[in-house]
């Protein structure tokens, strides 16, 4: 009767997949406190937009998705 975790919404299926997707979420917790926002508490989501703008931002985290083998063709982008 009991439903597992897994069973919620869209999950990577490769063991690579898993670790890539912690490494972004690391990456981009570690942007967020390099480069706090005023919308960090309120929207998360929009900081985040609005620090993706800054191209030296950009240019970082790329650098670090590279040390860690993600490709920029494997970052997904919002619709």
């Amino acid at each position: 009767m009991g439903m597992e975790l897994a069973d919620y919404g869209p999950k990577p299926t490769t063991a690579k997949a898993v670790e890539q997707r912690k490494a972004a979420i690391r990456i981009a917790d570690q942007i967020g406190k390099e480069h706090p926002h005023p919308l960090d508490d309120e929207d998360p989501a929009q900081a985040g937009r609005e620090l993706a703008k800054d191209p030296a931002i950009a240019a970082g985290v790329l650098e670090l998705a590279d040390q860690l083998g993600i490709r920029p063709d494997q970052i997904r982008r919002p619709a």
